[in-house]
């Protein structure tokens, strides 16, 4: 995810063809007090300089003439991470986007690289979109997590071919495969995922006097094959959500529930347990609401949400009853059109990491 540019860089050929360079570089300040974090499970201040839930980018997009009323384009994004595991010089490197975009009356198709589909509407949350969120401790690397496990599933970026409807009177919809995920921390040869994931989203937005609002409901499943267990599971889910924006006020929630999904809110990646499979057949929630007001370049807002799964034991593993809890409080100022100023405070719960309140200063250049 990426807030709009304020500003790209774009050229125009003599031919119809047009070429653009935009990006972002958001650096955040973050003093954090971690709850029983040191060996001695004495309490464990940090001051950390690094990237927030969006990293550094710079996109490159071109866009060909159109030709039989269709349009052909592709975007490719390159990302850094500011910081390492405590490591210097240590942060991911990147590509999160490489996309073809085939466009007409019929509609758009996606295929390659992008942003995934269910949770998709979910994950545009003001606080986190463009600030830190949850993070995973006084030394966590590279991107935090937003609200991911404490309101919504991750949207990953993951190789997809997905079709979206044209408009129809406000209603749109996105359906698509997805490369399937293999649970973390589980040997290859013992997982069989033989089908794609499939996901859906369906959007109706309507605009009045003054506002819009944005309706949504989506789902996703994707069978997993354990051999040597010879166990078989689903990743299944359904979420529904809402942001409405009348004036200079935004209101915006979301709720899911999912199936193999831990609380961590990551599709077949577990940070709340050892393994993917810990997480099979375990049953999960996730939602969150915010509020915010635009004075006119000077937003504030607030947001608590939570992330949740039950006890569950399968043949492949096992996962104690875990909830996430997070409140965000949070300021942004448009210096400029290119300068945003950004102040972020959190006060986050779990049954599985350890509580930490977190005040953040940051900024980020558009371009």
């Amino acid at each position: 995810m990426s807030d709009a540019q304020a500003q790209a860089v774009s050229m125009d050929t003599d031919d119809g063809w047009n070429f653009g360079v935009a990006g972002a570089i958001p650096v955040f300040l973050n003093a954090s007090g971690h709850k029983g974090a040191r060996s001695d499970d004495d309490n464990q201040f940090a001051t950390r300089i690094q990237s927030g839930f969006n990293p550094g980018n710079i996109t490159f997009s071109v866009n060909a003439p159109e030709q039989n009323g269709v349009t052909v384009s592709g975007i490719f994004q390159i990302n850094h991470h500011l910081q390492g595991a405590s490591v210097q010089n240590d942060g991911l490197f990147e590509g999160r986007i490489a996309d073809i975009a085939v466009s007409g009356d019929f509609g758009t198709f996606n295929i390659g690289k992008g942003f995934g589909i269910f949770g998709g509407s979910a994950i545009a949350d003001q606080g986190s979109a463009m600030g830190i969120g949850r993070f995973g401790g006084p030394d966590a690397a590279n991107a935090t997590l937003g609200r991911i496990g404490t309101g919504y599933t991750y949207a990953n970026f993951n190789p997809r071919i997905t079709y979206t409807t044209p408009s129809l009177n406000g209603l749109t919809l996105k359906v698509g495969l997805i490369n399937p995920e293999k649970p973390s921390g589980a040997p290859n040869p013992e997982i069989e995922t033989t089908t794609p994931r499939f996901e859906g989203q369906a959007n109706y937005l309507t605009e009045f006097d003054g506002g819009t609002l944005d309706l949504w409901v989506g789902g996703l499943y994707q069978n997993v094959d354990v051999i040597p267990q010879d166990f078989s599971y689903s990743i299944n889910g359904w979420d529904v959500g809402a942001s409405l924006s009348a004036g200079g006020f935004g209101l915006r929630g979301a709720f899911s529930q999912t199936q193999s999904i831990g609380s961590d809110g990551l599709i077949g990646i577990a940070i709340d347990a050892d393994s993917g499979l810990d997480q099979a057949e375990a049953d999960g929630t996730q939602w969150y609401g915010e509020a915010t007001y635009d004075f006119g370049g000077f937003v504030l807002g607030g947001s608590y949400g939570e992330g949740a799964h039950d006890e569950t034991s399968t043949d492949v593993g096992g996962v104690p009853e875990n909830t996430n809890q997070m409140f965000m409080g949070f300021a942004r100022y448009m210096a400029t059109d290119q300068l945003t100023l950004m102040a972020e405070f959190q006060d986050f719960q779990s049954d599985a990491q350890a509580d930490y309140n977190a005040f953040i200063l940051g900024a980020q250049l558009t371009f």
